[in-house]
């Protein structure tokens, strides 16, 4: 792992790179409203053992140093909240921008948690001709009234996607689910979306009192599957 910083509108990005050559094709993660921490570093890692390169910003840059924070401190689930609250699709744009254009060589795919699968979807939409593949797990807030809510923005995407949402999750109610859905076929984009039965948001991180052994393998398999056929096999 090596760190580099990225120049963004907003300032310096930190951004966290693994690697075993610099031809494999990159995977995008993006951070869930916890943020960069070891469960994420790992999950990187073990993407690299599947073959690819992946890039981790510390998306909270603007705010200072944010990283590996306690969710189960009551005053640090507090900042959490106050960091995820001000982080915004334009902000997405504006960092994973940066790395597009850090990486543009490279096939790429998105990977997102929470606030990072929204931003997946948003994000293929926002950038159709780099994005290649997007997986969004346990997303929420994937359809609201705002104009650039994920369900109105995904439309553009070319991607093929893979979105994975538990059955029991408050940011991802089932109005919300249909309303995504609908916007994906209306653009006949190539997608699965599933429904995880018994799931709860944040399924995807043992360290969360929502954890589900099923769900975590059920969407790694998914996962793997989506950047294979869209990354891999495109080489």
């Amino acid at each position: 792992m090596k760190t580099i910083t990225l120049r963004t509108p907003s300032g310096n990005m930190p951004v966290y790179l693994y690697e075993k050559t610099q031809c494999a094709p990159l995977v995008i993660l993006l951070m869930d409203a916890i943020g960069v921490r070891d469960e994420l570093r790992n999950l990187a890692r073990d993407l690299v053992r599947e073959g690819y390169s992946v890039v981790l910003p510390n998306l909270y840059y603007r705010d200072g140093h944010h990283e590996d924070m306690d969710f189960s401190n009551p005053k640090i689930h507090e900042t959490v909240m106050r960091l995820y609250s001000s982080y915004s699709h334009a902000k997405a744009k504006e960092d994973i921008g940066a790395v597009l254009e850090s990486f543009s060589e490279r096939p790429v795919g998105l990977l997102g948690f929470c606030m990072g699968g929204a931003n997946a979807l948003y994000l293929a939409g926002t950038f159709p001709d780099d994005i290649a593949a997007a997986a969004a797990i346990h997303p929420g807030g994937i359809a609201t009234d705002a104009e650039d809510s994920p369900h109105r923005v995904v439309v553009k995407a070319k991607a093929e996607l893979y979105i994975a949402i538990a059955d029991e999750d408050p940011y991802a109610d089932t109005e919300q689910v249909a309303e995504l859905q609908s916007a994906l076929e209306g653009a006949q984009i190539s997608h699965q979306l599933e429904v995880y039965e018994g799931a709860h948001h944040g399924f995807a991180f043992a360290s969360l009192p929502s954890f589900n052994y099923d769900a975590q393998q059920r969407y790694w398999k998914a996962s793997k599957a989506l950047f294979k056929r869209c990354l891999r096999d495109q080489l």
